[in-house]
C-alpha cells in the first residue's frame, strides 16, 4: 500500500472524546495523519478564519490542557449552535459521532455490545447486538442509511488496511525494511492470520444488513463506484493543472514543496480501496462486474498484448542474425531504449489501472475463477457474447487470454499468480511443518482456503491447471524457481508406485494431471537457466510415468516446431489475434540454446571432446530437444561424428538422455515436417540412404554406451513397421543386437563372404564362434547393455512378436508389391536376405542362455513362455515347416539334451524336466502336431523319426570342429605367453617392447606415449585375464561338444530302424527327403546348410538301410541347377556352402579309388532303385550290390555337365540375379569344380563377356574377374584332374613363353627409361654439385675458394633429389626458379652475361634435339601458349627469365 497521506482512509483517534466528529478534529488539526481536505474542512477553516491551524500548532508546542479544552468547546459551539444556511438539513448530529465511534472503538472494545457467543440461530451474538445498535442510532437520530453504509465501508476499509499494515510493520521491523507495493503474499497471509476477526465480521454483518441483504450489492456498488470516480476525477484535475502549468512554462519549483496538491499523484487509487472491493466481492456483498461502468481504465489490455506479441515476434526473428551495418546497430540501440521506456510506461499504467488493481486484490482473496472472469469481462470483448450464448469454450478461452495478457505485460501480476499457487499448495507441501491449530483465524471464505494435505493429485491438478498454464505461457514462472521445485516434489510424492513396479499405472494419470504436465511441468524447463538441478527434479517425477506418456509430453513440448520453426509456421492472422501456438519465452530460449549449441558444434573435435562436450551438454539441460535434434541432423550427414557425440553425452542429464531416445525415434520415423516419411533407400531401393545408415550406426553405439535409456519406444516402433511389411528399418534392429547386444559375431555381411575359418567357428560353441568371427579381433561388450536389451525384448513378448513378424515378412517381400511399381529383383533379393539374417540374429540373441548364471533368470524359460507351439506356428501364423522348426529348435534341443546338460553342468540331481519344456519335448502330442506340418502323402515316404531328427538337431550336435578348436586354443596360448613375457620384462621382452615402440612411433606418439606403450598396463592385465578365461572355456567347450556329438551319433544309431521305412528302396525316399527336409532348410542360414550336408554324411557313414546317397546327391544336383535361376544372393551362398561339402565327397569318390572302396562301395548309399538304374542305363547289380566305380564315373560326368550347363546358362542370361547366383556358387566350389577341362574351358569362355569393360554392371564384372583368376589358378594347380597331360604341358609352355615375353618387354622398358634419363641428363647438364656425393666434398674448396657448405645461401636451398638426373618441381614464385639447372656460379663463369636467369640448353648449342624431345616441347608450348620452336625472341627470353621454361616432357612408355 502507498504510505502517502492522500491515500489514507478515515482514521479516528481513540484517545480523544468520542462525541467529536472527524471534521471537528480535522479543523483542530489534532489528527496525526489527517485525511484528504474535504469541502467541510475548507468551510470550517474559512469560518474560523484559519485560526485552527494556529491552535494545533500551539497544541503541538506543549500547549496547556486547559487551553486546548477551551479551544475545543469554542469550536463545538460554532459547529452545533450557530446556524448556517448550508446546515439546514442537520446532517452533522451526535448520531454520526456515536456511529463512527462505535465502528472504530465500540466493536473492538465491546461498547454496548454484549458478550461474545452464539444464539440459538447459530449467529454470533456480538454481531447481532451490533446490528441492533446501529439500527437504534439510525432511528434515534434519523440518520441517512446510505451515509451510514458509506461510513461502514470506510470503517471496513480502514480495518482491512490496518490488518495488512500491522503485518507489514512486523516484517519490516524484523527484516529492516518495508514493501511499498503490497502484493498477494502480504494481503493473503495477513487475512489468513488475523488476531481478532470479530471487528471485520461485525462490519460485514452491518454492511450486509444496511444493503438490504442484497446478493448483487447495488447500493454498495454505487458507493464504491462513486469513490472510484472521485479519485479518478481528482487525478484528472491535478494532471490537467500540472499540464497547464507546464504549458505556460512557469517555474513552479519553489511552490512544489508548499502545494503538493497541484502535482499529478504517483498513485491514483489507494490500494486499500482495491482490497475492500475485493474483500466485499469475495464475501458476496458486491458483484465486481457491476463496478465496471465506474472503473475508468485507460489500459487497453488485449490490444497492448497483441502489440507486445507482434514486437516480440519481430525481435525473435532477428535473433542470431549478424548485422555489419553500424547504422542498423545504432537504430537497434535506439529501439532498445524505446522498448525500455515503453515497458516503464506500461508498468505505471498497470499500477494505476483500477481493473488490474481490483483483479490483483480479488486474486489475493484466494479464488481464481471469479477474478479471472472479472478481468476477462473488463478486457475481452468476446466475453459478453460468450456468456450470453452460454458458450463455455469461448468463455474459458477469453479468460485464459485475459490473464495471459496481464501476466505477460506485468511481472507484478505474474508474481501474484505465482504467490496464489504457492499459497494453495503450502499445506500439501507442508511448508513450515505446523499441522496443529493456530490461535489466529482467517477472514477469507472457506472455499478459498489452501488445499488440505490429503488432497488427491487429480483434484489439485483440476484447480491448478489454469494458473500453471498461464505461468508457463507468459514466462513468469522463470521468476519463481522455488515454486517449480515445490510442484515437482509434490507431484513426485503424490505419484505413488505399486509394489514391485517402477512405473505408475497409466489409469492413474487423468486429463487434469496430464494437462499440468504437458502445459507447465515439461515446457517450463526451457524458461529457466541451463542447470542440472531442475532437470534432476523433473526427471525424478517423469521417470515414474510410462514411456508413452513421457514421449507424449516431449511431443507437446516440441510442437509445432523448434526455434524459429514455430514463427515460420504462424500465420499473420494468428499473430494479430495474439493466439500463439507456443509461448514466446520458450521460443526465445530455444533460439538462444540453438545458437549456443551450434557455436560449440563448430569447434568440437577429438582433442577437446571433454571440454567442449561439457559445454555442449550444458546447453542441453534446459532445451534438450533443440540440441539433440540439431546433433542428429548433423549425424545424418556426417557419420564420423557418431562416436564423438556418443562420448559427449556422458555429461548430459538423465532427462536429456531420455529426450535423446525420443529424438532418435522421431528421426527414425523419417518425417520431413510435412507429414511425409523420408525414403530410407536410394537407387530404387538397392542401397540404404545415408541418413538412415548413419542413424542405424548411432542407435547401436548410443544404446551400448547408455543402456538405461528407454528402449521400448524404438522396439515397438520397429514392431509396428514390421507389421506393416516395411523392411527399411531392419538395419536399426540389426545394429542394436550387434552393437548394444554384443552379437556382432553372429551376423555377417553376406554368406558368400564367409571364410572357411568362420564356417568352422560356426560349427562350435559360442565362444569359438566369437573368436573366429573377426579373426581374433574381439570387440568390447557392454554386458549391462546386452542384458537390458534382452530383458526389454523378453518383456511383453516383444521379441517373439518381432520374430513372428519377420518370419511372415519374408513371404510379403517375395509375393506382395510394395507399391504401384515393380521392384527390381535384386532389391527384392537383398531385402529378403536382410530379413532372413536379422531373423536368425534375433533368434540367436533371444535364445542365448549364457548369461543365466549372472542374471539369475532363465532365458529359455522366458523364451518358451512367449513362443507358440510348433503346430500354431504353422497353422495359425502361416509359417512354413522349416521356419517353424527353426524358431522352436532351441527349446526342442533343450528338452532333448536336458539330462545331458544337467550332468555337464553338475546338476544331475534335477531329473524332472521343467514345465516350460514339456510343450516342446518328444511326446505323442508332438508327433501328432508334426503330422500337420507336411502333406499326408509325404508321410508314406518319410518317417516321424527321420523328420524330427533332421529338424531337431543342429550342426553343433553332429559335427565337432576339432582342428579349429586346437588352432584357436593354441593361438590364445601364444597370446598368453606373449603377455606373460611382457609382464615379466627383461631380455625376453625386448623384442616385443621394440615392436610396440615402433608401432607407437609410427602412429605419431610422443616420447611419453611410446614409453607407456611398452609397459605392462592395466589394459594388458585385463587382456591377459580374458585370454586365460577363454583358453579354459574353449577346452571345456571342446570336450562338451565331443561328448554331445558322440551322444547324438549313438542316439541315431539306436533309431536306425525307425529312420527309414522298410521297402523304401523304390527311389521315392530320396526325392521326398530332398523336397521336405534338405531343400527347405539348407537355404535358411550357413549353419543350416552345413547341417544338411553333414547330416547326409552322418547317415551315409551309418550305412543306413534304404538311404541311397547317390540318388540323394542326384536330387541335390537337379535342385541346385534349377534353383540357380530363382534364388537370392545369400541363398546362393548357403547353397554353395552345402554343395561344397557334398561335392568334396563326390570328388574324392570319383578320383580316389581307395576312398570309393572304403566309403561308398558296397554300402547302402551306393545302391540304386530300379527306376533310377533303368533311367541311367545302369545294370541290375546296382540295385543289389551297389554301383561300381565305372558306374559312378558316368554318373559323375552327368552331374558335372548339368552344373556346367546351368552355370553357363546363368552367365549368358540377361537377368542380373541369374549371373550373380552362379558366380557366388562357383566361386565357393572353385577348388572342387570343375574338374573336367571341357566344361572348364566353356566356363572360361563364357566369363569373357562378363569381364569386358562393356559390361554395364560393375559388381558383376568385378566378381567375374575374381572368379576367372581363381579358376585359372585352380586349373594351373592341377584341379582339372581329367585334363590331358599334353594339353596341360602345351598350356604350361604357352604360359611360360608369355611370361618370358613379359619379362623381355619389362627389361626393354627399363632400358628405354634409362636411355631417356641419360638423354635428359645430357640435355640439362650433369646436375652441378648434385651429381657428386656431398660427403666427398666436405672441406673441399669450390670454384670460389670456399669449402663446400660454407656458402650462406646453401642452407636456404632445398635438399638434392633422390634421383639427381630427374627434374625437380619448383613453383614459379620462390627462391629457386630453375628445374634441374646447372649451378648458377658455373653458368656465370661460362659467360652467361647479365642475363643471369636466362637458360640456354646445352643441346641447343652442342647438338640437335631429338624428335621425341621436340614433340614434347611442342606439346608444352602449345599447352602453355609459348612461341613456336626456334622463335627465340626477346619476348620469349623475358618469359623464360620469369621462370616459364619447363623440362622436356617424358614420353609415354612403349
Amino acid at each position: 500500500m502507498e504510505t502517502d497521506e492522500n491515500a489514507q482512509p478515515l482514521i479516528p483517534i481513540a484517545s480523544l472524546q468520542t462525541t467529536l466528529e472527524l471534521s471537528l478534529l480535522q479543523a483542530a488539526n489534532l489528527l496525526p495523519n489527517p485525511p484528504p481536505t474535504t469541502a467541510k474542512a475548507k468551510a470550517m477553516k474559512a469560518r474560523t478564519g484559519g485560526k485552527a491551524g494556529g491552535a494545533a500548532a500551539a497544541v503541538a508546542d506543549d500547549t496547556p490542557v486547559d487551553f486546548v479544552h477551551k479551544k475545543l468547546k469554542k469550536m463545538n459551539t460554532d459547529m452545533y449552535y450557530r446556524q448556517h444556511k448550508f446546515n439546514l438539513l442537520a446532517e452533522e448530529s451526535e448520531g454520526y459521532a456515536k456511529l463512527l465511534s462505535f465502528f472504530v472503538v465500540g466493536i473492538c472494545e465491546g461498547g454496548t455490545v454484549g458478550k461474545d457467543g452464539e444464539d440459538d440461530d447459530g449467529e454470533d451474538s456480538s454481531s447481532k447486538e451490533a446490528r441492533k445498535y446501529v439500527r437504534e442510532l439510525i432511528g434515534a437520530f434519523d440518520l441517512d442509511p446510505n451515509r451510514v453504509l458509506d461510513l461502514a465501508l470506510d470503517a471496513l476499509e480502514w480495518e482491512l488496511n490496518e490488518i495488512i499494515t500491522s503485518q507489514q510493520t512486523k516484517k519490516s521491523s524484523s527484516k529492516g525494511g518495508a514493501n511499498e507495493e503490497l502484493g498477494f503474499d502480504a494481503i493473503n497471509k495477513a487475512f489468513l492470520n488475523v488476531q481478532s476477526p470479530k471487528v471485520v465480521n461485525t462490519l460485514l454483518a452491518i454492511i450486509r444488513e444496511l444493503d438490504g441483504n442484497s446478493s448483487s450489492g447495488r447500493a454498495i456498488a454505487h458507493l464504491l463506484g462513486f469513490k472510484y470516480r472521485s479519485y479518478n476525477n481528482r487525478a484528472a484535475k491535478l494532471a490537467a493543472v500540472a499540464a497547464e502549468k507546464g504549458k505556460d512554462g512557469k517555474d513552479t519549483s519553489d511552490k512544489a514543496g508548499s502545494d503538493k496538491s497541484t502535482s499529478a499523484p504517483a498513485r491514483i487509487y489507494p490500494r486499500s480501496l482495491f482490497i475492500s472491493t475485493a474483500f466485499l466481492s469475495a464475501h458476496g456483498l458486491v458483484d465486481p462486474h457491476n463496478l465496471l461502468p465506474h472503473l475508468n481504465s485507460t489500459l487497453n489490455l488485449i490490444d497492448t498484448y497483441k502489440t507486445h506479441t507482434t514486437t516480440t515476434i519481430n525481435r525473435l526473428k532477428k535473433l542470431g542474425v549478424v548485422s555489419l551495418n553500424s547504422s542498423k546497430a545504432d537504430k537497434k540501440d535506439a529501439k532498445d531504449d524505446a522498448a525500455d521506456n515503453e515497458s516503464a510506461d506500461r508498468d505505471a499504467a498497470f499500477r494505476n489501472d483500477p481493473i488490474i488493481g481490483v483483479f490483483r486484490a480479488y486474486l489475493a482473496m484466494g479464488d481464481w475463477d471469479k477474478p479471472v472472469a472479472f478481468l476477462a469481462h473488463a478486457t475481452v470483448p468476446e466475453f459478453d457474447s460468450a456468456v450470453k450464448d452460454s458458450d463455455g469454450d469461448k468463455m474459458f478461452s477469453a479468460m485464459e487470454l485475459a490473464v495471459l495478457a496481464a501476466c505477460s505485460l506485468s511481472e507484478s501480476v505474474g508474481a501474484d499468480v505465482c504467490a496464489w499457487v504457492s499459497t494453495m499448495i503450502k499445506n500439501v507441501y507442508n511448508e513450515g511443518g505446523n499441522n496443529g491449530k493456530s490461535s489466529r483465524a482467517s477472514i477469507l471464505p472457506l472455499l478459498n482456503s489452501p488445499f488440505p494435505t490429503e488432497t488427491p493429485l487429480s483434484e489439485m491438478s483440476s484447480v491448478l491447471r489454469g494458473p500453471l498454464s498461464t505461468l508457463a505461457a507468459s514466462g513468469v514462472i522463470r521468476l519463481a524457481q522455488p515454486l517449480y521445485i515445490k510442484l515437482c516434489q509434490i507431484y513426485n510424492k503424490k505419484l505413488t508406485l505399486a509394489e514391485n513396479k517402477v512405473e505408475v499405472d497409466i489409469e492413474c494419470i487423468d486429463d487434469n494431471i496430464m494437462s499440468v504436465l504437458s502445459t507447465f511441468m515439461v515446457p517450463s524447463l526451457s524458461l529457466f537457466p541451463s542447470d542440472t538441478l531442475l532437470p534432476k527434479e523433473l526427471w525424478s517425477l517423469l521417470k515414474k510415468l510410462p514411456y508413452t506418456l513421457r514421449y507424449n509430453l516431449y511431443s507437446a513440448w516440441r510442437k509445432p516446431g523448434l526455434e524459429k520453426g514455430t514463427l515460420r509456421s504462424m500465420l499473420p492472422k494468428d499473430i494479430k489475434s495474439g493466439k500463439i501456438p507456443k509461448p514466446l519465452g520458450i521460443i526465445e530460449s530455444e533460439i538462444e540454446t540453438g545458437i549456443a549449441a551450434r557455436y560449440v558444434l563448430k569447434r568440437i573435435s577429438k582433442e577437446n571432446i571433454k571440454d567442449m562436450g561439457r559445454q555442449l551438454s550444458k546447453t542441453s539441460h534446459n532445451n534438450p530437444l533443440v540440441v539433440f535434434t540439431d546433433i542428429l541432423a548433423k549425424i545424418e550427414s556426417y557419420d564420423n561424428l557418431i562416436l564423438m557425440m556418443v562420448d559427449t553425452f556422458q555429461f548430459a542429464t538423465e532427462l536429456s538422455l531420455d529426450v535423446m531416445g525420443y529424438c532418435l525415434l522421431l528421426s527414425l520415423g523419417g518425417s520431413d515436417g510435412g507429414g511425409q516419411r523420408r525414403s530410407g533407400t536410394k537407387m530404387g531401393g538397392l542401397n540404404t540412404e545415408q541418413w538412415l545408415a548413419s542413424l542405424e550406426t548411432f542407435t547401436g553405439a548410443f544404446y551400448k554406451k547408455f543402456p538405461d535409456v528407454e528402449l521400448r519406444g524404438i522396439l515397438i516402433y520397429l514392431t509396428a513397421r514390421f507389421r506393416d511389411g516395411e523392411s527399411s528399418e531392419l538395419g536399426v534392429l540389426r545394429s542394436l543386437i550387434k552393437t548394444a547386444g554384443g552379437y556382432g559375431f553372429v551376423d555377417y555381411d553376406s554368406t558368400a563372404s564367409l571364410s572357411e575359418l568362420q564356417l568352422d567357428g560356426r560349427c562350435g560353441s559360442r565362444l569359438l564362434k566369437r573368436e573366429t568371427s573377426s579373426f581374433g579381433v574381439v570387440d568390447n561388450i557392454n554386458r549391462k547393455a546386452s542384458q537390458h536389451l534382452r530383458a526389454v525384448l523378453q518383456g511383453g513378448d516383444l521379441g517373439v512378436m518381432m520374430i513372428l513378424l519377420l518370419s511372415q515378412m519374408r513371404l510379403k517381400i517375395l509375393y506382395t508389391k510394395a507399391g504401384s511399381g515393380t521392384e527390381h529383383v535384386k532389391v527384392i533379393g537383398n531385402t529378403y536376405d536382410d530379413c532372413e539374417a536379422v531373423l536368425c540374429l534375433l533368434l540367436e540373441f533371444l535364445s542365448d542362455s549364457s548369461d543365466d548364471q549372472v542374471t539369475g533368470s532363465s532365458t529359455k524359460e522366458k523364451f518358451a513362455a512367449s513362443m507358440p507351439s510348433l503346430e500354431d506356428l504353422h497353422t495359425k501364423y502361416g509359417l512354413d515347416t522349416a521356419v517353424a522348426w527353426m524358431l522352436c529348435r532351441p527349446l526342442i534341443r533343450k528338452s532333448m539334451f536336458f539330462k545331458d546338460d544337467n550332468k555337464l553342468a553338475g546338476n544331475a540331481s534335477q531329473k524332472v524336466m521343467p514345465a516350460f519344456l514339456e510343450r516342446f519335448a518328444a511326446s505323442p502330442d508332438m508327433t501328432k502336431s508334426c503330422e500337420k506340418l507336411l502333406p499326408q502323402g509325404a508321410w508314406k515316404n518319410i518317417t516321424q523319426a527321420m523328420f524330427q531328427a533332421f529338424y531337431s538337431l543342429s550342426i553343433y550336435d553332429i559335427l565337432c570342429p576339432e582342428e579349429r578348436y586346437n588352432i584357436e586354443i593354441g593361438r590364445l596360448k601364444k597370446e598368453v605367453e606373449r603377455l606373460i613375457i611382457l609382464q615379466k620384462g627383461g631380455d625376453a621382452a625386448r623384442g616385443q617392447m621394440s615392436a610396440l615402440a615402433a608401432a607407437a612411433a609410427a602412429a605419431g606418439a610422443s616420447a611419453n606415449e611410446v614409453r607407456l606403450a611398452t609397459t605392462f598396463t592395466l589394459v594388458h592385465r585385463e587382456e591377459l585375464d580374458r585370454l586365460k578365461r577363454n583358453v579354459d572355456q574353449l577346452n571345456k567347450d571342446f570336450q562338451r561338444q565331443q561328448k554331445r556329438c558322440k551322444f547324438v551319433t549313438s542316439m541315431l544309431e539306436s533309431q536306425k530302424e525307425d529312420l527309414i521305412r522298410s521297402g523304401g528302396s523304390d527311389g521315392t525316399f530320396a526325392s521326398a527327403f530332398m523336397t521336405f527336409c534338405v531343400y527347405p532348410r539348407c537355404f535358411l542360414s550357413p549353419e543350416d546348410s552345413l547341417f544338411c550336408a553333414q547330416f547326409i554324411k552322418v547317415l551315409h557313414r551309418m550305412r543306413l538301410p534304404g538311404f541311397s546317397t547317390i540318388e540323394i546327391i542326384d536330387n541335390i544336383v537337379n535342385a541346385a541347377t534349377g534353383s540357380l535361376y530363382s534364388m537370392t544372393e545369400d541363398e546362393a551362398g548357403n547353397l554353395a556352402i552345402f554343395f561344397h561339402e557334398i561335392w568334396k565327397s563326390v570328388n574324392s569318390w570319383r578320383y580316389d579309388n581307395d576312398a570309393f572302396s572304403t566309403e561308398l562301395k558296397g554300402s547302402p548309399g551306393s545302391k540304386l532303385s530300379k527306376a533310377y538304374a533303368e533311367a541311367n542305363s545302369i545294370g541290375d547289380h546296382s540295385t543289389t550290390d551297389g554301383i561300381t566305380h565305372d558306374d559312378f564315373k558316368s554318373i559323375y560326368t552327368q552331374w558335372h555337365n548339368k552344373i556346367g550347363v546351368s552355370s553357363i546358362g546363368c552367365f549368358t542370361s540377361s537377368e542380373y540375379m541369374h549371373t550373380r547366383a552362379a558366380l557366388i556358387v562357383l566361386s565357393r566350389i572353385v577348388l572342387v569344380y570343375p574338374t573336367q577341362p571341357k566344361v572348364g574351358d566353356k566356363i572360361l569362355k563364357s566369363l569373357s563377356s562378363l569381364q569386358s569393360d562393356d559390361n554395364p554392371r560393375p559388381d558383376i564384372r568385378a566378381t567375374a574377374q575374381g572368379y576367372y583368376s581363381q579358376l585359372t589358378k585352380a586349373r594351373d594347380e592341377g584341379m582339372w584332374k581329367e585334363e590331358n597331360i599334353a594339353v596341360t604341358r602345351a598350356r604350361q609352355e604357352k604360359e611360360k613363353a608369355k611370361a618370358e615375353e613379359r619379362k623381355k618387354n619389362l627389361a626393354l622398358q627399363h632400358e628405354n627409361m634409362k636411355k631417356e634419363s641419360e638423354a635428359i641428363t645430357r640435355e640439362i647438364g650433369d646436375g652441378g654439385r648434385y651429381g657428386r656425393d656431398r660427403r666427398d666434398d666436405r672441406g673441399r674448396p669450390d670454384d670460389r675458394g670456399r669449402a663446400w657448405g660454407a656458402e650462406p645461401r646453401a642452407h636456404q636451398q632445398r635438399a638434392p633429389p633422390m634421383n639427381v638426373s630427374a627434374p625437380v618441381f619448383t613453383p614459379k614464385v620462390g627462391a629457386q626458379r630453375e628445374l634441374g639447372f646447372a649451378d648458377r656460379r658455373e653458368h656465370d663463369r661460362r659467360g652467361g652475361g647479365q642475363e643471369r636467369d636466362v637458360y640456354v640448353p646445352p643441346n641447343r648449342r652442342d647438338g640437335p634435339v631429338t624428335r621425341r624431345q621436340e614433340e614434347g616441347r611442342g606439346e608444352r608450348r602449345k599447352r602453355s601458349r609459348s612461341p613456336d620452336h626456334g622463335d627465340d625472341s626477346e619476348h620469349q627470353q623475358s618469359k623464360r627469365t620469369r621462370g616459364e621454361w619447363a623440362p622436356p616432357r617424358r614420353s609415354a612408355r612403349r
